[in-house]
């Protein structure tokens, strides 16, 4: 199970380690189309609080304690690595690597929803045309990581 305290970080892959195309275990593959089925439901929700609810129950049964700090190297990139280290502090990015990628992936995905609704629980006044293009991202993004793991959802409107 995930901490109670979730990481100041988001935890990103390293690129090399983004799956494209990945075969699961049965159990990675279940709790997988759980939690994209979980993410679908609470991008339709009405209330941001029954959403955030959903993501927070979905963030606990993700196990992501065996991620550690991957040694990326900055080489293809005119940048210096102080300059990358300084852009991957200011954003709160920290390059991980894990055995199971699969489930740090979708991790991050729900963190990054999570980080919106607490936002927009906070009374932020966000457009609601952008808002909806938000959810449209997420959406897709879902899909889409359906597709890499060859895990079969059900359209959820």
């Amino acid at each position: 199970m995930t901490k109670d305290a979730l990481p100041d970080r988001l935890y990103l892959l390293a690129p090399w380690d983004l799956p494209i195309e990945q075969q699961l275990s049965e159990a990675n593959e279940a709790k997988l189309r759980q939690a994209l089925q979980q993410l679908l439901q609470a991008l339709n929700c009405s209330s941001s609080q029954e959403a955030l609810n959903i993501i927070i129950q979905e963030l606990a049964n993700l196990d992501i304690s065996h991620v550690f700090t991957a040694s990326v190297s900055y080489t293809q990139t005119s940048l210096k690595p102080w300059e990358v280290e300084d852009f991957n502090n200011y954003f709160k990015l920290m390059h991980v690597q894990t055995k199971e990628p699969e489930i740090c992936v979708i991790w991050t995905l729900f963190v990054a929803y999570r980080t919106f609704l607490s936002l927009d629980e906070s009374g932020s006044n966000f457009d609601a045309i952008q808002v909806e293009y938000l959810k449209e991202g997420f959406r897709q993004y879902a899909y889409l990581l359906a597709r890499v793991f060859s895990i079969s959802l059900e359209e959820i409107k």
